[in-house]
C-alpha cells in the first residue's frame, strides 16, 4: 500500500490550493513573530493538553524504533509558546513549531474520539485567539468542512529531522505547503518519498509511519488539517 494518498479525491484539497494566496497572506502578516505576550494573558489552554497528550503518545511509539536516534542520551520534549502555540525539541532545539488555528477535539471528548466514537467530536471547530487575531479567512473556508477536526500553521526549522514516528489512526492528515525552500528537504511515509510544493496539497493517513528532514538553510511552513477518516 503507498504511502501518500490521492489529494483529487477531496474537495477541501481544491479550496486550500484554489485559496493559496490568501491562506499565504494570512501567514506573512502572521509569521511566528507576534508578540507571544498578547497570547499568555490568555491562561486557560485545555487544548495544550490534548497536543501534549497526542504528541508525547508519538514520541513514545518512535522510540521503540530502531532509527538510528540514541533516546537515551537525546532530550527530548514538547513545549508551549503561548496559548495555542506549541512545539517539540530535541536537546534545547525546537524540531517543529505550530499554532493551532481551530478544533473540534477536547482533552476531555479526546479519549472517546481515539476509541473510534464519532460523538467525542464538538459539533463545530472552535477558533483560537491567534485564529480570531490573523487567520479568519483561513478559519472560515476550513470550517464549512464537517469533516475537518483541527487546522495548525506549522514551521519545520532549518536543518533539523523529525524522527520515524506515527499518530492517530483515525485521521487522515493533509499538508498544504506555505513556504518551501529549495534542496535537501523531503517527507517520507511507510518509505515513500516526495517533496512539499507551494501552494499543493500532500495527504497521508497519520497512522502510517513517517519522518521528515530538512537540511536546507530556511525553515518550511505548512498549513495542516485533519479529517476524520
Amino acid at each position: 500500500m503507498k504511502g501518500f494518498l490521492d489529494t483529487s479525491n477531496y474537495e477541501v484539497c481544491r479550496v486550500l490550493e484554489d485559496n493559496y494566496l490568501t491562506i499565504l497572506d494570512e501567514y506573512r502578516k502572521f509569521n511566528f513573530q507576534d508578540d507571544v505576550n498578547i497570547f499568555q494573558r490568555i491562561f486557560y489552554d485545555e487544548n495544550y493538553k490534548f497536543w501534549k497528550f497526542g504528541h508525547e503518545a508519538s514520541l513514545a511509539m518512535a522510540k521503540m524504533k530502531d532509527d538510528g536516534v540514541d533516546y537515551d542520551t537525546a532530550n527530548f520534549g514538547v513545549y508551549k509558546k503561548s496559548h495555542s502555540w506549541y512545539g517539540m525539541h530535541v536537546n534545547d532545539s525546537s524540531i517543529w513549531e505550530s499554532v493551532l488555528l481551530g478544533t473540534k477535539v477536547s482533552y476531555d471528548v479526546y479519549a472517546p474520539f481515539h476509541k473510534r466514537s464519532r460523538s467525542g467530536l464538538l459539533e463545530k471547530m472552535k477558533p483560537t485567539p491567534i485564529c480570531k487575531k490573523f487567520f479568519n479567512n483561513t478559519f472560515n473556508l476550513l470550517s464549512k468542512y464537517s469533516e475537518v477536526i483541527s487546522v495548525i500553521v506549522a514551521k519545520f526549522p532549518s536543518g533539523r529531522t523529525i524522527p520515524l514516528h506515527r499518530g492517530d489512526r483515525k485521521i487522515r492528515r493533509f499538508h498544504l505547503g506555505l513556504v518551501v525552500p529549495e534542496g535537501d528537504i523531503a517527507f517520507q511515509v511507510r518509505g515513500e518519498k516526495k517533496k512539499w510544493e507551494e501552494g499543493k496539497c500532500l495527504g497521508f493517513n497519520d497512522f502510517y509511519e513517517h519522518t521528515a528532514w530538512n537540511n536546507t538553510d530556511e525553515d518550511r511552513v505548512n498549513l495542516i488539517l485533519d479529517i476524520k477518516r
